[in-house]
């Protein structure tokens, strides 16, 4: 999933283009961060729960995450959102481009949508459902290589980022949609409301 984007660009368009989304790319990834960190943290709890049959155990350790993921990304993002000429500038004059910073925000909104999720592949790997996990990472993974297909001819990078956002938010919310069916709750986050 993540070279697809890349070799399909690098097929389709110049290596200047690649250079400018890999970077893009790459900086995005820093939203995903406390994903990740959490993740380590919390999949050995989401199989432990899951071992001992608590599901109101295993309730309460994903919303928790879940809650730590969102407090720890959004600010992040946020400043991606207003000064991304600033982050892809870091990076020297030619990334500040209109197409540079579109393909950014694409990006990191599909990160933001993973870390609104919470961590829904590795709840399905730690509770015997990794079949689904990889089913539904299979199916998104084809989508974006249609969606490449057809988008990257016409928009270049932005048609990359958007196909690589929406996969990413199609896969994500896949998952919630099976969590929520095999144990009954949704792993979003929402401020401010009581769950």
């Amino acid at each position: 999933m993540a070279w697809t984007d890349k070799l399909m660009l690098g097929a389709m368009t110049s290596s200047e283009d690649v250079g400018i989304y890999h970077t893009a790319f790459k900086l995005s990834m820093f939203a995903a961060v406390a994903l990740m960190s959490v993740n380590s943290i919390a999949s050995p709890k989401f199989a432990e729960m899951f071992g001992k049959n608590d599901m109101e155990g295993l309730k309460k350790v994903v919303h928790q995450s879940t809650k730590m993921i969102f407090w720890t990304s959004v600010p992040l993002v946020t400043i991606f959102f207003i000064f991304p000429d600033f982050f892809l500038g870091l990076f020297g004059e030619e990334f500040e481009t209109e197409d540079a910073i579109k393909a950014f925000i694409f990006l990191s909104c599909g990160r933001l949508i993973s870390s609104f999720s919470g961590s829904v592949g590795n709840i399905l790997q730690m509770t015997g459902n990794q079949n689904i996990y990889a089913s539904i990472l299979f199916f998104g993974a084809i989508l974006n290589i249609v969606l490449n297909l057809i988008l990257i001819p016409r928009y270049g990078i932005n048609g990359a980022a958007i196909a690589s956002m929406s996969s990413l938010i199609v896969w994500n919310l896949s998952m919630v949609l099976v969590v929520k069916k095999k144990f009954g709750f949704y792993t979003f986050y929402i401020p401010f409301i009581k769950r």
